[in-house]
């Protein structure tokens, strides 16, 4: 980015440039001082090496006798260490100088243009240039040059700050309307510098940093019109309600409400986490267990992950794209092994996209113990065929928590043992027109470990044997009954 210092200045006047009038009064001068006068005309024209009276620099005169080089030197510092204060709306954004925006002046070529003034080209040019040097009408700018990295470097962390992702409208499939929608508002990091250049050319010291604006695609007015009017796909599971699982109801109705009527326009990808939000008191969230690197323990949000992989079967199952998704360590016991999916926030996300040419819209609902998600659009576009099969398993291993509230010699069991699975799954979407798309994935579930927490001085020895091991010790006894026969 290259730009002049203020103000705009006129360059100095060759040949070509000079009107009729200036050129014959140019030109009468030199002939009433050569039949005058030995200095005569001359003693317009400044001293070999000197700079032309008069000259300015940035809108500054240069002193008679300064050397060109050091003028230079001294106008493209003033210009760099002048400061600048971005603002955006009423707020200060931040406050620099144009070196510290990595800026620079090529010192050299300004010098050789103070230089130029009244010594380049033929007589009667060096005599006009020196006469309008004299009359001030000669101000040489200083062009700065500005790398957009540094600037973009400083505001990125305040964008990053002040950006806000545009919400897209939901529809309230009760009363058939559409929510407001909000628009994204972004700072243009690129427009700011284009505005810098502006503030330097007229010599100002605040710049406005631009923002625009961007409407969702789903907006009020799109998201009204769009027709449900036939279920795409649509899946169930069960919870608790009673007991210990009133928690963890209570955070699966509010996950699921958090989705009802999200709308996927074509082509466009939504978030789980961006939708349902964080996992707090906060957001209406409760305490209730939940899987933590594969143990069970108290937290804020258990539950959600029941709704992300009845969302995520729904969708599956309707053929929609699966951008982002992760399965559970283990296997869960509401959902049918390959569809599930676990989501933290906001590390871990649950992301679709509508493949379809019309808009999607999903209707959540959590009642009575039953959780249901139903993707509704203007038709029912694919018929989808799921086939999963077991390609591996892995056995689970003990592990042995010492305990002080058990009593001595004594065990518990904390948590049940899991053999690991491997699933291989296959989806068949059979689009209309005989067109029909293979996708083939495999989730792995490692094993869960079996955990015991003992008292002290308890026998590890008299625990029952692991699977596995009883499974050993089996074919052992049948090898050596074999071996006696």
């Amino acid at each position: 980015m290259t730009t002049n210092g203020p103000p705009p200045a006129a360059r100095p006047t060759t040949r070509s440039r000079i009107g009729a009038p200036r050129w014959f009064a140019v030109a009468a001068l030199i002939g009433a001082a050569s039949g005058a006068s030995v200095g005569g005309a001359h003693a317009l024209l400044p001293a070999e090496g000197a700079v032309a009276k008069g000259v300015r620099v940035a809108g500054a005169t240069v002193p008679e006798g300064a050397p060109a080089e050091a003028t230079a030197e001294a106008a493209a510092e003033a210009l760099l260490e002048r400061r600048f204060t971005f603002t955006w709306g009423d707020e200060r954004l931040l406050e620099a100088s144009l070196a510290e925006l990595g800026a620079t002046v090529d010192v050299g070529a300004i010098a050789a243009k103070i230089a130029s003034v009244g010594h380049d080209g033929g007589l009667i040019q060096r005599i006009d240039a020196s006469l309008e040097a004299r009359r001030g009408h000669i101000d040489l700018p200083v062009r700065v040059t500005i790398p957009i990295e540094p600037l973009a470097d400083r505001l990125a962390r305040l964008k990053e700050e002040r950006d806000s992702a545009p919400v897209a409208a939901r529809l309230d499939l009760e009363k058939k309307t559409a929510t407001a929608h909000t628009p994204g508002h972004y700072l243009d990091i690129y427009a700011a510098a284009a505005a810098l250049d502006r503030a330097i050319a007229s010599n100002e010291r605040t710049v406005s940093v631009p923002s625009f604006d961007i409407v969702p695609h789903a907006s009020s007015d799109v998201v009204a019109k769009i027709d449900t009017g036939s279920v795409i796909s649509r899946f169930e599971t069960r919870y608790g309600e009673v007991g210990n699982q009133r928690g963890r109801a209570q955070n699966i109705r509010r996950a699921s409400s958090q989705m009802e009527g999200v709308v996927l326009m074509p082509g466009d990808t939504v978030s789980f986490n961006a939708n349902v939000g964080p996992r707090s008191i906060d957001n209406g969230f409760a305490e209730a267990p939940e899987i933590y690197k594969g143990e069970m323990r108290e937290g804020i949000g258990g539950g959600t992950c029941q709704v992300a992989g009845t969302l995520h079967a729904a969708a599956y199952l309707g053929g929609i794209d699966i951008v982002a998704r992760n399965n559970h360590s283990r296997p869960s016991g509401y959902i049918r092994t390959g569809l599930d999916a676990t989501v933290v926030y906001p590390t871990v996300d649950l992301k679709l996209r509508n493949p379809y040419d019309f808009p999607i819209v999903v209707h959540a609902t959590a009642e009575k113990g039953a959780l249901k998600f139903e993707l509704l659009g203007r038709e029912k576009p694919a018929q989808v065929e799921l086939l999963t099969t077991t390609v591996g398993t892995a056995d689970y291993k003990r592990k042995i928590e010492e305990d002080g509230g058990v009593k001595d010699g004594k065990m518990v069991l904390k948590q049940k043992g899991i053999r690991g699975v491997s699933v291989r799954k296959t989806r068949t979407i059979h689009l209309p027109g005989g067109h029909d798309r293979i996708e083939v994935t495999t989730d792995v579930y490692p094993p869960t470990f079996e955990i015991w927490r003992v008292g002290h001085g308890f026998d590890v020895d008299s625990l029952p044997p692991l699977p596995q091991d009883a499974r050993a010790a089996e074919g052992e006894s049948a090898s050596a009954s074999l071996g006696t026969r």
